[in-house]
């Protein structure tokens, strides 16, 4: 994993675990909207990642499969 991809994660989980810090820290208090700015800073940073991980877009990141197919096709031994 490069350096650009490992700095991209740590800021989303750095912003996710703020907004779920304050929304624990607020009661649900928090007015409407008020991580909306938060959201879409993730899910430009998310965008991003695709971008380096060759996929479409974020949604397309999530729900891609290779690894799964890479890690199954693994666990065949050739010698069974």
């Amino acid at each position: 994993m490069t350096r650009q991809k490992k700095e991209l994660h740590k800021e989303i989980e750095r912003l996710r675990l703020e907004i779920a810090a304050d929304e624990a820290l607020s009661c649900g208090c928090a007015p409407t909207g008020a991580y909306d700015f938060m959201y879409e800073r993730v899910y430009e940073l998310e965008e991003q990642l695709a971008k380096l991980r060759r996929c479409g877009s974020a949604e397309e990141m999530y729900t891609d499969d290779r690894q799964l197919r890479a890690s199954a096709d693994a666990d065949e031994l050739p010698f069974a």
